[in-house]
C-alpha cells in the first residue's frame, strides 16, 4: 500500500542507473508518455451529468486515485472542464500511499472537512476500492461495475457495498443521494 512519486518511480526503480538530475527534470514527462501508451481517458457515460448533478445538490466531490503520475489527474479534469466541481483530489504518487489504505480516504475525508461517516465513495473496484473505503468508515459506497464484471466477484463483509449501479447515472437514483447537503 505505497506509492511512489514520480522521480523515485523513475529513478529508484525504472531508470536507476541515469542521472539523478536527469531523471527530476524529465520524469513528468516519461510517467506521461507511459500513461499515454494506456490510450486516452475518457469521463464515463454519464460522468459529467452525475458529477454536475450531485455538486449542484449541494455535495462536495472528490478523487481518490492509485493512478501513477503526479499531474495526468488533474489536467484530465482541467481538459475537461470538470476541475471546479472537485473539492479534493488525492493521489498515491503524491501521498505515497495507495488504496485500499484507508488513510487515503481519510485525507480525502480531511480535505473536504467532513467526517468518514457523512461520505460517500462511489468506486470501480470492489477489492481495493470498497474494501478500503469501509476500513475508513465511510458512510456509504457504491460500487460501479457491469454485470459480466461483477459475476466474476465475490461480495464478502470486507468488500459489501451498500449499492451496486451499473450504468453511472443510475448514481443520481439512489435514495441517499437524492437530499443533497
Amino acid at each position: 500500500m505505497k506509492e511512489s512519486s514520480d522521480f523515485e518511480l523513475w529513478h529508484k526503480w525504472l531508470l536507476p542507473e541515469m542521472d539523478e538530475e536527469k531523471v527530476r527534470e524529465i520524469c513528468h514527462e516519461i510517467t506521461f508518455q507511459y500513461r499515454q501508451v494506456k490510450g486516452l481517458r475518457h469521463v464515463v457515460e454519464g460522468g459529467r451529468e452525475v458529477i454536475e448533478t450531485l455538486h449542484a445538490r449541494g455535495y462536495k466531490l472528490g478523487i481518490i486515485s492509485n493512478l501513477i503520475g503526479e499531474y495526468e489527474i488533474p489536467e484530465w479534469l482541467k481538459a475537461d472542464g470538470l476541475d471546479e466541481y472537485f473539492d479534493a483530489v488525492i493521489l498515491s504518487p503524491v501521498t505515497g500511499l495507495r488504496k485500499p489504505d484507508p488513510r487515503m480516504y481519510l485525507l480525502g475525508c480531511e480535505q473536504l472537512g467532513l467526517e468518514p461517516g457523512e461520505c460517500a465513495s462511489v468506486a470501480d473496484n470492489l477489492d481495493r476500492d470498497i474494501t478500503g473505503a469501509i476500513a475508513a468508515g465511510i458512510g456509504v459506497n457504491i460500487l460501479f461495475i457491469s454485470p459480466e464484471k461483477l459475476k466474476k466477484k465475490i461480495i464478502t463483509d470486507a468488500n459489501r457495498p451498500d449499492y451496486i449501479v451499473h450504468r453511472f447515472l443510475d448514481i443520481l437514483d439512489l435514495p441517499i443521494l437524492q437530499g443533497g447537503m
